[in-house]
C-alpha cells in the first residue's frame, strides 16, 4: 500500500481539500479524524470531531483506545487498499497514524 499525507495545522482546509487531493493521485481510502472514508462515505472509525475534549479528540484521531486500533486495522485488512491519504495536523501525527493501525499493537 502507498501511502500519502496531508499535514497542516488545524481548520486550514485539509478534510475539504482532501477528496481533491485523492482524485489527483488516485488514491482510493483516506483516514481523516478517526475515519476511513472510501468513495465519500465513511467506512470504518468513529469521528474525534463528535469527542467533548480536545484530549478525546486526539485520542480518537491517532486510535489510542485498542478496540478503535483493532477495527480500523481489521477494516483496512479487509479493503486491502492500494493507496491510502492520512490527513494530519503535523508530521509526528501522521507518524503516530502510520503506526497505530498496523499488526504490531495487537
Amino acid at each position: 500500500m502507498d501511502v500519502f499525507a496531508l499535514i497542516g495545522p488545524s481548520g486550514t482546509g485539509k478534510s475539504h481539500h482532501a477528496t481533491e487531493v485523492a482524485q489527483q493521485y488516485d488514491i482510493d481510502y483516506i483516514i481523516d479524524d478517526g475515519l476511513l472514508i472510501h468513495m465519500g462515505k465513511k467506512i470504518a472509525g468513529q469521528s474525534a470531531k463528535a469527542e467533548p475534549t480536545m484530549v478525546a479528540a486526539v485520542k480518537t484521531a491517532i486510535f489510542m483506545d485498542p478496540k478503535c486500533a483493532a477495527d480500523m486495522r481489521h477494516t483496512l485488512q479487509k479493503e486491502a487498499p492500494k493507496r491510502l491519504l492520512l490527513l494530519g495536523t503535523s508530521e509526528h501525527m501522521i507518524c503516530l497514524l502510520y503506526t497505530s493501525p498496523s499488526p504490531r499493537d495487537s
